[in-house]
This record gives structure tokens, C-alpha cells and sequence, in this order.
């Protein structure tokens, strides 16, 4: 049981270290987003998902140390949770004190990385947002021309609209009607 103890605790460090990375390389995606730089961008996610890919291995190897360490235990491997295996520690700090520290440094690693990835994507939607409005924007500009109901002439008084009806009209309103 100890060997499967230590080979966890290794794991998780491990696999610490590679949150750790992720979490930089999320900030670098927030900086990029931020200066519209697309090729930072590409690149950062590109060193995003690879470590995305790493950690996927590494939860891989915890998830069958975690089903050993439940068969040891006698118990199912989908309800054993690194809590209840320091719970099962209770008398044994030497396992028990790091199990614990390399948990609570991987939940709060996992509360930071949620946040900037909340961040990133609400940068991305407002980014989004922004493009939208432009495109509309240089449509519509393009458009008027087209739509519009009257021309220049007619505000000059060449046309019946602009006060003048073409049979000598003083170009005043008639409030009289």
C-alpha cells in the first residue's frame, strides 16, 4: 500500500507541474487576446492543448493508482477520492501531510485556472462582440447609398421634397392645409 501511496503523491506532483504551466501559458492567451496579436494567439493555444494532452496522460495514470489503491482497500474505484484515501491515512502523516498538501495545491491551482479561463473566454466573446458590430457597421455603411429614399438634389430645393414644387412656390410650409 505505501508504494501506492508514493506512486500517487509523485503523480500528482507531477502532475502539478504541468498546471502550473498551463495556468502561465493561460495568462499569455489572456495578454494575447487582450493586443488582438492572432499568431500569439494560435501559438499559445497550440502550447495550451499539448499541455492539456500531458495532463490527460497524467490523470490516466492517477485514475489506475487510484483504482489499485481501492482494490487494496477493498473498495469501487468510481467512489474513492484522494480525500478518502487521506482519511485512510490517519496514522501514517509521513503519507498522509504530503497526500494532503499536493491535494489543496491542485484544488487552488484548479480555482485559478477556472477564473483566468472565465476571463479568456468572456475577452473572447466581447472580442467577438466587437468584429460583429464593425461588420455591421461598414455593411450598413456601404448600404445607405443604396436604400436611401431621397438624394441630394431634393434638399437643395431642386425637387418637389425640399420645398420647392417645381410651379414657383415659395418653399415655406403651409401650415394652413
Amino acid at each position: 500500500m505505501a508504494s501506492l501511496i508514493e506512486n500517487l503523491i509523485i503523480g500528482l506532483n507531477e502532475e502539478y507541474a504541468v498546471y502550473e504551466k498551463l495556468l502561465e501559458v493561460s495568462m499569455e492567451k489572456t495578454s494575447s487576446i487582450i493586443s488582438n496579436n492572432l499568431d500569439r494567439l494560435k501559438t499559445t493555444t497550440d502550447k495550451e492543448q499539448a499541455l492539456v494532452d500531458t495532463i490527460t496522460s497524467y490523470e490516466s495514470k492517477r485514475n489506475n493508482t487510484m483504482a489499485n489503491i481501492a482494490s487494496v482497500l477493498n473498495k469501487k474505484a468510481a467512489d474513492l477520492k484522494i480525500s478518502d484515501v487521506i482519511g485512510f491515512l490517519e496514522g501514517q502523516p509521513e503519507f498522509r501531510d504530503p497526500l494532503m498538501e499536493i491535494n489543496e495545491k491542485l484544488a487552488k491551482i484548479a480555482r485559478k485556472l477556472k477564473e483566468v479561463n472565465a476571463h479568456n473566454q468572456n475577452l473572447i466573446k466581447e472580442s467577438l462582440a466587437m468584429i460583429e458590430y464593425n461588420i455591421n457597421l461598414l455593411q450598413n455603411l456601404n448600404r445607405a447609398p443604396e436604400t436611401a429614399e431621397y438624394s441630394r438634389e431634393m434638399f437643395r430645393g431642386q425637387g418637389g421634397y425640399a420645398g420647392n414644387d417645381g410651379m414657383g412656390a415659395s418653399g415655406r410650409f403651409d401650415t394652413k392645409q
